[in-house]
């Protein structure tokens, strides 16, 4: 399944490679690809993930997902 996130907070190449390594830990995730510019996350999975999913996974961080 293929899911676009929308993700504030991220300004560097290190916050996108923090947000990547938080979403790349969810159980399920195969691939993990960002664009720093619009701050759109595309996530590649073996099942649905539900954005509550991926706020939990920036839980302590100061990233967040934007609906």
């Amino acid at each position: 399944m293929r899911k676009e996130v929308l993700v504030e907070g991220m300004k560097c190449k290190g916050c996108a490679n923090t947000v990547q390594e938080k979403f790349e830990a969810i159980e399920g995730v195969e691939s993990v690809e960002i664009n720093l510019e619009s701050k759109k996350v595309i996530v590649e999975s073996k099942t649905k993930i539900d954005a509550e999913t991926f706020r939990s996974a920036l839980s302590g961080t100061k990233y967040s997902v934007v609906d």
